[in-house]
Formats: C-alpha cells, structure tokens, sequence
C-alpha cells in the first residue's frame, strides 16, 4: 500500500513538473533598425540614446548612427531619442514584423 501511494505520489509531481514547463507560445518577436541623423546637416549621430515606450530596453547608435532594437513583440512603439545639445525627439512606429529602415531626424537645440 505504501508503494502504492510512493507511486502516486511521483506520478503527480511529473505531472505537475511537465505542466508547469509547458508554456504558452508568445508572440513571434521582431526587430527594428535605423539610424539617427542631424536634421539639418544630414550626419549620422554617434550615441544617441535609444529607449522604447520607457522601458529598460534602451540602446544607442553606433559610429554611424546606426541602432538595433531586438526580440519586442509586435505593437506600437513610442521612440525617443536623447543626445547632449539636441532636442529629445519622439517617433511613433507600428510594428508588425522587422523594421530595417527607420530614420530619425533630430534638431539641435
């Protein structure tokens, strides 16, 4: 009898255990890529900051103004950008699949 209830016992903890780790498959992820320019010179800005929807998900552009923002889930994003002596800039991007062209503008201040 005690065997009996030892093997039920197990029985239900990997049951519980596979359930558990069974999980509900997400939203496919995408990417968004783009770059930062100065408005009126035309030249790629080196580190910017990158941030979406006032998250912790915060990037910054590369030599030639280049950024990647990787794994969201498709929505609508708020983008802002920040770099000493520019104006923050705001940038709204639906986003359904990847995103490879992205141009922001932003303006001294």
């Amino acid at each position: 009898m005690k065997t009996l209830h030892l093997l039920a016992i197990i029985l239900l903890t990997s049951i519980v255990s596979f359930a558990a780790n069974d999980k509900v498959p997400s939203k496919a992820t995408t990417t968004i890529k783009g770059v930062v320019i100065d408005k009126i010179t035309g030249e790629a800005l080196a580190g910017v900051r990158i941030e979406i929807n006032q998250s912790e998900n915060i990037v910054y552009t590369d030599l030639d103004g280049n950024f990647e923002i990787k794994n969201i889930k498709s929505d609508t994003y708020n983008i802002k950008t920040k770099l000493i002596s520019y104006k923050p800039s705001n940038t709204k991007v639906k986003c359904k699949e990847n995103i490879n062209n992205i141009e922001i503008k932003i303006g001294n201040l």
